[in-house]
């Protein structure tokens, strides 16, 4: 009888556990979901993959050895990691510029998780490392987090020149 009694105390804790645990799921997810509508404002800044690069920026592949840029406009690359607090900083304003300068120049972002090989090419050691892009120059760079006025300052030099 004690052995009963002990087996359903064990198993009625076990139960109570694992139920607790599925509310904490549940409560998760339902934060999430809120956190994604929350955020689902029309973003200005494309989301840029590694094939995305070679058709739009510069086909390193054809041209190696030389810089060729392809976009139409000048263009933002901000590379990134969801993980990383400077560039959580940088991601709202270059989302800021890109609804300023919508139509005048094109803004990306490329996940350096998701695009390692990417990454690698262009050579990105520190996050955030934003590109700056042209027909005719040398991508200039910047790396780690800035205020609104130096990113504004270097789209305004994208424009001017």
């Amino acid at each position: 009888m004690k052995r009963l009694l002990l087996i359903t105390i064990i198993s009625v804790a076990l139960l109570s556990c694992g139920s607790s645990e599925n509310k904490n799921k549940d409560a998760n997810k339902n934060e999430a979901t809120t956190s994604e509508s929350i955020n689902n404002e029309k973003s200005y800044v494309k989301v840029m993959s590694y094939n995305d690069f070679i058709k739009n920026v510069w086909d390193f592949e054809v041209n190696a050895t030389e810089f060729v840029f392809k976009g139409n406009k000048p263009c933002v690359i901000d590379f990134y990691a969801t993980w990383c607090g400077p560039c959580k900083m940088v991601a709202p304003i270059i989302e800021k510029l890109a609804k300023e300068y919508d139509g005048k120049v094109d803004f990306y972002k490329v996940d350096c998780d998701n695009e390692m090989k990417l990454a690698s090419i262009m050579q990105v050691r520190n996050i955030p490392m934003v590109f700056f892009m042209k027909n005719g120059a040398q991508p200039e760079k910047s790396v780690g987090a800035k205020d609104e006025a130096f990113f504004r300052s270097h789209v305004n030099k994208l424009l001017s020149e």
